[in-house]
């Protein structure tokens, strides 16, 4: 019965991925890359057995197959016992690489506790994100579908930080810049070009709202890039990095008016935009060319649909 449930679990994971699409999967499996990188590193005993608690528990809380497995199933709690030891497979092989023999023995014993402690049911009130730009729509949904993605990097920083490493931070500024712009990776209704009332006024949104969004939740980044001291190499970076993430969704908000198919939008994001804003990232110079895409872009946004607006 275990085997058939993790082949299902199997499945229902490729599916997954292919419905996330090949930009998300690939970042999903990078940040996945980066998280156990950092646990190696980390020298910090007790953050592994933490991070594992929190990972299980966290999944034993949320599943919802409970009533499920009760009906293939006699006791259901071994059973998780089972699938909770194959998960923390992967924390006792990180312990057992660092040397820590003790932390990789007593891990899974822990971790057999959690079926049998009941789940917490939480009230969750929907929370309004004021200080997004609530004009631009497309961004708070991508935001409210991937906010915990947003909080594992900021995590994920923010250790780094407390451990020395700035360049944790950056890479979360990279990453965090790449999924954002999920919120123009659809395509797009014409329809919705209607509302603005010139071509002047649909820039002036655009410029506006991803501007005020990207500087928001770049900013926590940039602090903690900061912390460790004004240097010049770090201030550039933050500066670099964040005009780089203004310009990668203005692009991408502008070209899904060019080319409304999905498959274009996917290419543009993979072959031009993320190498731009990578490049940008590292060597200021980079702006010009990304500017000089905004610009054909707008030219040919124009062009396109410029009888709506005569």
């Amino acid at each position: 019965m275990f085997g058939y449930y993790v082949r299902l679990r199997l499945q229902s994971g490729g599916r997954l991925l292919k419905e996330l699409g090949i930009v998300r999967s690939v970042l999903l499996v990078g940040l996945l890359v980066l998280a156990v990188a950092i646990l190696c590193k980390v020298k910090t005993g007790w953050m592994l057995p933490v991070a594992c608690l929190l990972v299980i528990g966290a999944y034993h809380q949320a599943r919802k197959d409970r009533e499920f497995l009760r009906r293939f199933t006699d006791n259901v709690s071994v059973f998780f016992c089972y699938e909770y030891l194959l998960l923390s497979l992967p924390f006792a092989v990180i312990a057992g690489i660092r040397g820590e023999w003790l932390i990789a023995l007593c891990m899974p014993l822990g971790i057999c506790l959690l079926p049998f402690v009941p789940p917490v049911r939480f009230r969750i009130t929907p929370i309004r994100f004021g200080f997004l730009y609530a004009g631009n729509m497309e961004y708070l949904r991508m935001f409210r579908r991937m906010s915990w993605l947003y909080l594992i990097v900021i995590g994920m920083s923010a250790l780094g930080c407390l451990n020395g490493n700035v360049r944790v931070a950056k890479v979360g500024m990279l990453v965090w810049g790449i999924i954002q712009s999920g919120a123009y990776s659809y395509v797009p209704d014409a329809h919705l070009l209607q509302k603005f009332k010139s071509y002047h006024i649909l820039q002036r949104e655009l410029w506006k709202a991803n501007s005020w969004n990207a500087s928001v939740l770049f900013l926590p980044f940039g602090m903690m890039c900061l912390a460790g001291g004004f240097r010049a190499e770090d201030v550039l970076f933050f500066f670099s990095c964040l005009t780089s993430g203004i310009l990668y969704l203005q692009s991408m908000a502008l070209f899904r008016w060019v080319c409304p198919v999905t498959v274009g939008i996917a290419v543009m994001q993979l072959a031009v935009c993320i190498p731009l804003f990578a490049w940008t990232c590292f060597a200021w110079v980079g702006c010009l060319a990304e500017l000089m895409v905004v610009g054909i872009l707008s030219y040919a946004v124009w062009i396109k649909w410029k009888a709506i607006w005569k």
